[in-house]
């Protein structure tokens, strides 16, 4: 370690304006105007000026300004001089002093440096009298003077150091000895008002007892402020508890808030569960309540519109003639109107089919004039189709929901024309490699629809004029199902009308290309049936003409018998489909018209025996569904049953026709 000695003569002089006082050395608090104020000769000299009323807490803050000092290395392995003003300081507790004493006590052990000598400026006597406690702790010699400038005097050798005498004799009398030990013990021990103790005149400074009264009243502050430090932090552990214990109570609250919260989302998610459960069913039984009414309602419709069929066929006079023409129109009217219902039902109720396929626009479009072109000239309507030549033949959508939609505008518009024209245009808005995005509508020259009533119209049950409805027939369900099937293919129904003016229902549909594949496919899917029932046609020139009618009603029985023995076919009768297994391993027939609900075994589980029973003469036999059961769905299921052909009641004699002319011709139809 580096000796150095202020006495030596080789030492130069030092000054205050010699110090250097760095920014990060200094600490001020603006709350209790404490200040440490620190300055250095490196290596040589340390000090620091004091000043406030110093207690622990804010001592703790200045601190570290006081380390920044030592860490800067000014005074590593040296011994220096240091000097500190205590002139500014009103008060100091013992416990901010053992503080600062301990932590001057640590940077002296850790820099390994220590100070030969501390001059105490300017304080006070109480100050002096509790310095020199801490003498012996920190291990330093304490040089009290009046001033900063006298303490430099005497590092400088300007003033010589008064040394105290040895040896002091102080006579103290037992008495006061008793009495100044009964006021400590009250004065530390009792809850005394101190004040008239406080002051010089009850022992005065030349009192030998003077500086040990004045640090026992300082030692009585210090544990008066610890006393209430401690009630302070006994009240805020109180606090703490109490809003711990409430904060408990909220967490409990909470939680048994939760917990009901929880429990009602279990009740509602099972009630919701519940609900839809019971909405499936609800939906399904709706479902199958819609498919019993129109299979019970079509099966006495079939008989109806069958023998009026026949009837109308038979030599009628003028006035028979009448009536059966308006029984047929009557039930064709009701036809349609247990059609639309079941539709809007099934559509409105999410069972639409979402399987696209390839078909034929041109096809489609023609099929769906030539089935509207005769009602139109019955009207003496000119029914027109404009096609734009530049979109392709195939193309992938919705085949069968786009002529259910044509259809229905097309019957409206015819519906509500009285004279011009009916236009049914097809443009091309835009094309890409994968699709082809198409301009529909449908145009007549017809009453029109008022602004006002433009939206109404597409409102179920709905129409703009009752008189209409009387006269023409409809249920008000048209519009309302075109625009649900407008929606379901992507499109937006829109109309342009004004009354007396005609009106226009225009949407655009976004449909795919088909690759090549699929392009060949639509011959196979439209024509796959056709093709066999031309086969077994042909190979059946020789045959017999004799049909297989497996049906359990007796009113449906009739109208099929009679409709094809008309027709110049033989026919036999199965009452169900067990029946119909057993006569087929027993006869030959040209073909098996089934119906699909009947006793013993239904219509589905006859063809698949049918198709793969050995006993069976012809497990080949063109088998054709006739049936009440309208959907996609049953016609599907049908198919996949192994039937070849479908046909819904009512049967209209053309319809039936058509269907024998495929599977079992006869050159002489009629």
């Amino acid at each position: 370690m580096n000796q150095f000695n202020a006495r030596e003569g080789s030492v130069s002089r030092f000054s205050y304006d010699m110090l250097e006082f760095r920014p990060e050395w200094q600490f001020d608090d603006a709350g209790s105007g404490v200040y440490y104020h620190s300055g250095a000769i490196p290596g040589k000299l340390f000090f620091t000026a004091l000043g406030g009323d110093i207690q622990y807490v804010v001592a703790q803050k200045g601190i570290p300004y006081v380390e920044r000092v030592f860490a800067d290395g000014l005074f590593d392995g040296c011994e220096y001089i240091r000097i500190a003003d205590y002139s500014g300081v009103h008060k100091a507790s013992i416990n901010s002093r053992i503080l600062y004493a301990n932590t001057l006590n640590s940077l002296n052990e850790k820099y390994k440096c220590r100070p030969v000598v501390t001059y105490i400026c300017g304080a006070s006597q109480l100050m002096r009298a509790m310095l020199r406690i801490f003498a012996n702790i920190v291990s330093q010699r304490f040089v009290f003077v009046a001033s900063v400038d006298e303490a430099f005097q005497r590092i400088n050798n300007e003033v010589a150091e008064q040394v105290p005498p040895e040896k002091e004799e102080l006579v103290i009398s037992r008495r006061e000895i008793e009495e100044f030990a009964a006021l400590c013990g009250n004065l530390l021990f009792d809850d005394w008002n101190a004040d008239a103790y406080e002051s010089d005149d009850y022992y005065p400074p030349e009192h030998p007892l003077n500086e040990l009264y004045r640090i026992i009243l300082l030692l009585r502050s210090d544990l008066l402020e610890l006393k209430q430090r401690q009630e302070e932090q006994a009240r805020e552990t109180r606090n703490a508890l109490e809003d711990s214990r409430s904060l408990n109570e909220k967490l409990a609250e909470e939680k048994r808030k939760a917990d009901e919260k929880d429990t009602i989302q279990q009740e509602l998610i099972e009630n919701l569960k519940k609900a839809r459960l019971e909405a499936e069913s609800a939906n399904k039984a709706k479902s199958e309540f819609l498919a019993n009414i129109s299979h019970e309602v079509r099966t006495p419709l079939h008989a109806i519109i069958g023998m009026t069929e026949l009837l109308v066929e038979t030599k009628l006079d003028k006035d028979q003639r009448y009536y059966t023409d308006t029984l047929y129109s009557s039930s064709r009217m009701l036809l349609t109107l247990i059609n639309d219902i079941l539709d809007f039902s099934r559509i409105d109720a999410g069972r639409v089919d979402a399987d696209k396929e390839v078909f034929n626009v041109r096809d489609l479009f023609g099929d769906i004039i030539a089935i509207m072109k005769e009602k139109a000239n019955n009207k003496g309507l000119v029914l027109a189709g404009d096609i734009d030549e530049k979109i392709p033949c195939t193309l992938i959508g919705y085949a069968e929901y786009l002529k259910q939609v044509l259809l229905n505008l097309i019957q409206n518009a015819i519906k509500f024309t009285c004279r011009g024209q009916v236009l049914v245009a097809v443009n091309m808005v835009s094309q890409s490699d994968d699709e082809v995005v198409l301009n529909i509508l449908v145009k007549d020259t017809g009453i029109g629809i008022p602004p006002d009533r433009q939206e109404q119209i597409f409102q179920p049950f709905t129409q703009i004029d009752a008189s209409s409805t009387r006269k023409e027939g409809g249920t008000g369900l048209g519009l309302a199902i075109v625009r649900k099937l407008v929606s379901f293919m992507g499109g937006d129904i829109q109309l342009e009308s004004s009354e007396r003016d005609g009106s226009t229902f225009a949407f655009s549909l976004c449909l795919e290309r088909p690759n090549d594949t699929d392009s060949c496919s639509i011959a196979g899917k439209d024509s796959a049936s056709d093709e066999r029932g031309a086969v077994l046609a042909g190979s059946r020139v020789q045959e017999k003409k004799k049909v297989l009618l497996v049906e359990d009603n007796a009113i449906n029985q009739k109208v099929a018998r009679a409709m094809l023995e008309k027709m110049g076919y033989s026919i036999d009768i199965a009452f169900n489909g067990a029946e119909a297994v057993e006569a087929l391993c027993n006869d030959n027939y040209g073909l098996v018209l089934m119906d699909l609900q009947m006793p013993v075994m239904d219509g589905f589980e006859a063809a698949r025996t049918i198709r793969k029973s050995p006993d069976v003469l012809n497990n080949d036999i063109p088998i054709v569904a006739m049936t009440a059961n309208v959907t996609k769905e049953d016609r599907q299921q049908c198919l996949d049953a192994g039937m070849d052909d479908y046909i819904p009641k009512p049967v209209e004699r053309k319809v039936m026709t058509g269907m024998l002319q495929r599977w079992l011709p006869l050159a002489d139809v009629h």
